[in-house]
């Protein structure tokens, strides 16, 4: 019997503290995307041009990420999605 009430308890406990599960942030799961903050694209020594499109035929570009030498970030415009190419790329010359 006293198992039975140690088991019941413990369980009660468990559920009362979420079983572990991760704490949601109501702030960043609603917050609209127009306020958030995320990283931009890092150019790691390149000039880029890279497309997004809506589908797979590619005839819809929707987005798109533009880098420059000398730039440390992209320029982003739209938005990302799976279907994307690289218009041109060239690395950039070091200068000394």
């Amino acid at each position: 019997m006293r198992a039975n009430i140690f088991g019941g308890v413990l369980g009660v406990a468990l559920l009362a503290a979420g079983c572990g599960a991760p704490v949601e942030n109501p702030e960043t799961e609603t917050a609209p995307l127009s306020t958030r903050e995320d990283a931009l694209p890092a150019c790691n020594g390149e000039a880029y041009e890279r497309a997004f499109y809506s589908d797979a035929s590619k005839t819809n570009q929707v987005g798109g990420w533009e880098c420059w030498c000398g730039s440390s970030s992209a320029y982003i415009w739209g938005r990302t999605t799976a279907f994307s190419e690289y218009l041109y790329v060239n690395q950039c010359r070091v200068q000394p």
